[in-house]
């Protein structure tokens, strides 16, 4: 049984099919056929049903699988504490961010990370935060940014910040009359909305069931720029991060009458190593934001004591 062979095996599951897997891998699909054939052989029973339609993992299929990614998640930690070993001279940082976060919160850590680590290679994985959740726990990844009510017992994280979801509109908008908004006249407009997967559907969800009013769901875009050229123009409005509004981009954000905020984190998996690099680039966040949010809370305090005086 060979590491390649695990690979293998576990893209076919994760793909669903031969083909897929081949595509994955940059492999000719008989060699991946190969491979899984003689997995099997070694194994001593097959992994996989081959059927018409495609193919499905038997029972054994089932047990194995997460004994070859645990196989797999520690081979790639093995490499990753003899890398280490060569300090911080190289390396690279993986780390998945929800859209939003990861393009108006962290490109300022993410400079100055850099500023301080210049031989060490950042590649940010742009996608939802239940997602990202996935990733963590599967193993692809090894720090992501998710919701805090979100990290599962199998995660350590750190807080970085609690974010506010806000109403965002056209400047001469018929809402934009309002100081806030109430759910049942948000949910009386065309919307634009990011994918399944973003935490805007949770809140969607929670508010269309709350009022019993269906949603008005106009625009679905991964696209931040598109959606911010929809609300612009008046044709949608959209929930989003406060962050995520600029005072260059012509809109009006107003807040919800019943507050939407979320504590986010940054979180890694308790039993995987983290390579000397994202351990550094942790540590590193995680000290930058524990004085942003003391800053914040000073500042809060001055501005109670200021109008209470």
């Amino acid at each position: 049984m060979e590491l390649r062979q695990l690979r293998h095996f576990v893209s076919v599951v994760e793909q669903g099919s031969i083909s897929g897997a081949a595509r994955t891998l940059n492999l000719a699909q008989p060699a991946i056929s190969s491979s899984i054939k003689k997995l099997e052989y070694d194994l001593k029973m097959p992994l996989f049903n081959r059927r018409d339609r495609g193919i499905e993992l038997t029972q054994a299929g089932l047990e194995f699988l997460p004994h070859a990614r645990q196989i797999l998640n520690q081979a790639r930690d093995a490499k990753l504490a003899m890398e280490s070993l060569e300090g911080l001279n190289q390396g690279h940082v993986d780390i998945a961010v929800p859209s939003m976060l990861g393009s108006y919160y962290l490109p300022p850590l993410l400079m100055a990370f850099r500023h301080r680590y210049p031989n060490i290679d950042l590649n940010i994985l742009d996608t939802g935060t239940r997602n990202i959740l996935r990733l963590l726990l599967d193993g692809e990844i090894e720090l992501g940014v998710v919701a805090t009510k979100d990290v599962t017992s199998e995660l350590n994280s750190g807080p970085l910040l609690r974010e506010k979801m806000v109403v965002c509109m056209a400047i001469d908008h018929p809402l934009a009359e309002k100081e806030t908004i109430e759910y049942a006249d948000f949910l009386s407009h065309d919307l634009a909305l990011f994918r399944r997967g973003y935490y805007h559907h949770l809140l969607l969800d929670k508010i269309s069931r709350q009022e019993q009013i269906k949603p008005k769901i106009a625009f679905t875009s991964n696209l931040l720029p598109l959606i911010k050229t929809v609300i612009r123009r008046g044709y949608a409005i959209s929930p989003m991060w406060q962050v995520a509004i600029q005072n260059d981009d012509e809109i009006i954000t107003r807040q919800f009458a019943e507050p939407f905020e979320v504590d986010v984190s940054l979180a890694w998996r308790k039993d995987s190593y983290l390579s000397r690099a994202n351990q550094t680039f942790r540590d590193f966040v995680l000290e930058e934001a524990a004085k942003t949010n003391h800053l914040a809370i000073a500042q809060s305090l001055t501005e109670s004591k200021t109008l209470g005086s």
